[in-house]
């Protein structure tokens, strides 16, 4: 009969070689020594009766079954952290850890802070931030929060929030007016140097829900960060989201145009794979974001 090992924690030091690419370094990470991780894979390969790494004198390889074997233990790990973290947390909300992924502007223009501030009240959950413009899987990456944009999430699969909805502005700095004048209508934009984001696509014309109104300029960027700093800078106009340039208007670096103007509004999900109430930081973290997009009122449809 085959001898039992503690199969967690074999896992859990094969995926760590796996990951390191050495028994020497994953010996360091995990605290032991260098024989022993090695004899801790001999006794996983004996479990699975499979040789899981391919050893050469210059560097490991994961075979066919060690492949399998990391993907499928990374899961279980991660699944038994989740579950060690959900019982720690029965009548505590103020520890835990929190994979959160963003899209780069806004992350970085408003979620961004409010993350901070969120730490700084509860600063013992941890809290892993990507900025990204890729969707991530939430369960291949392991996500536990997907903020995203999107007009309609009616057949998720998971959990979703809508948070507010994201204007599109157009600006321009007063400089810039001073020189080439203020446009009244859409019509005379036509006439004006405009600054084009280019995302998916080159975002080069406006439309009314009746016409559509071409737009250019010298300028096409696939950051809105830059595009912001060329309008600042008086370049020319853009069509900026809400969130990316109200403290501008506030403070009157940039000047809003077209101000009656019916604008498309873009939704903002909170997007994530359990119930709220089966997860005292989660609840906690998606709370706290909603009040403090509440109080966004240039946001919110």
């Amino acid at each position: 009969m085959r001898k039992e090992y503690d199969k967690l924690h074999l896992l859990k030091i094969f995926c760590c070689v796996a990951e390191q690419h050495s028994f020497s370094r994953a010996a360091e990470q995990l605290g032991t020594t260098t024989s022993a991780v090695s004899k801790s894979i001999a006794q996983l390969e004996s479990v699975y009766d499979q040789v899981l790494l391919n050893r050469t004198t210059r560097k490991l390889a994961l075979s066919d079954a060690g492949k399998l074997v990391y993907e499928k233990g990374k899961k279980i790990l991660r699944a038994l952290r989740d579950l060690e973290e959900e019982v720690e947390q029965v009548g505590v909300h103020h520890s835990g850890h929190l994979k959160i992924t963003f899209p780069n502007t806004i992350g970085r223009m408003l979620l961004s802070q409010i993350c901070i501030d969120f730490q700084k009240c509860y600063p013992q959950i941890k809290l892993e931030l990507m900025f990204t413009a890729a969707n991530q899987d939430l369960i291949e990456d392991e996500i536990d929060v997907a903020f995203r944009f999107s007009a309609a999430l009616k057949n998720s699969q998971f959990y979703v929030l809508k948070l507010l909805s994201v204007n599109a502005t157009f600006v321009a700095a007063p400089s810039y007016l001073a020189a080439r004048g203020k446009p009244a209508q859409l019509d005379e934009l036509s006439s004006h140097n405009i600054l084009l984001s280019k995302l998916n696509h080159v975002e080069d014309s406006w439309h009314d829900g009746t016409k559509s109104y071409p737009l250019q300029g010298n300028l096409i960027a696939n950051s809105r960060f830059h595009i912001r700093e060329a309008v600042l800078a008086g370049l020319g106009i853009a069509i900026l989201p809400s969130y990316f340039c109200q403290k501008d208007i506030d403070s009157g670096a940039l000047v809003e145009l077209f101000t009656e103007l019916h604008r498309p509004q873009v939704p903002l999900h909170a997007i994530y794979k359990v119930k709220r109430e089966h997860s005292a930081k989660l609840d906690l973290f998606l709370g706290f974001v909603q009040e403090r997009l509440s109080s966004r009122s240039e946001l919110i449809s």
